[in-house]
């Protein structure tokens, strides 16, 4: 969704709400401010029976991520969120329209979908150009 800028000139003020958003945070990656730029912008769609259960999953080399959920919860069973606290796993309960931003290097999963589809819009940051 990111190639030849495609998400930033089809949906011009979403991209800049979700950018400023992720910018602003503070801590390391977030102080960053201009200097953290587009590394992805992706879809993640999860039918019945996906997920993303890889044992340690980050998202190696980025600053920052966010996930927007763009499903409605009641038309999806199953799908949790989960990040990592000391090795105890924390499920997010995300609503159509919640984020969840985070420091890319954070581990996190998305349990199995079991009725539905899951969609969810995906942004990671980086220092890179």
């Amino acid at each position: 969704m990111h190639r030849g800028g495609w998400f930033m000139r089809t949906f011009p003020a979403l991209w800049a709400h979700i950018l400023d958003g992720m910018r602003s945070q503070p801590g390391s990656g977030g102080d960053a401010g201009g200097a953290l730029n587009v590394r992805c912008v992706e879809l993640h769609h999860y039918a019945t029976g996906g997920h993303l259960l890889q044992p340690k999953h980050r998202d190696n080399g980025s600053a920052l991520t966010i996930s927007v959920m763009l499903s409605d919860p009641a038309s999806t069973s199953g799908g949790a969120f989960v990040t990592y606290d000391e090795g105890a796993p924390v499920v997010h309960a995300l609503g159509h329209g919640d984020a969840i931003l985070f420091h890319s290097e954070k581990l996190h999963n998305v349990c199995t979908v079991t009725s539905g589809v899951r969609q969810a819009l995906v942004v990671e940051l980086w220092e890179a150009p």
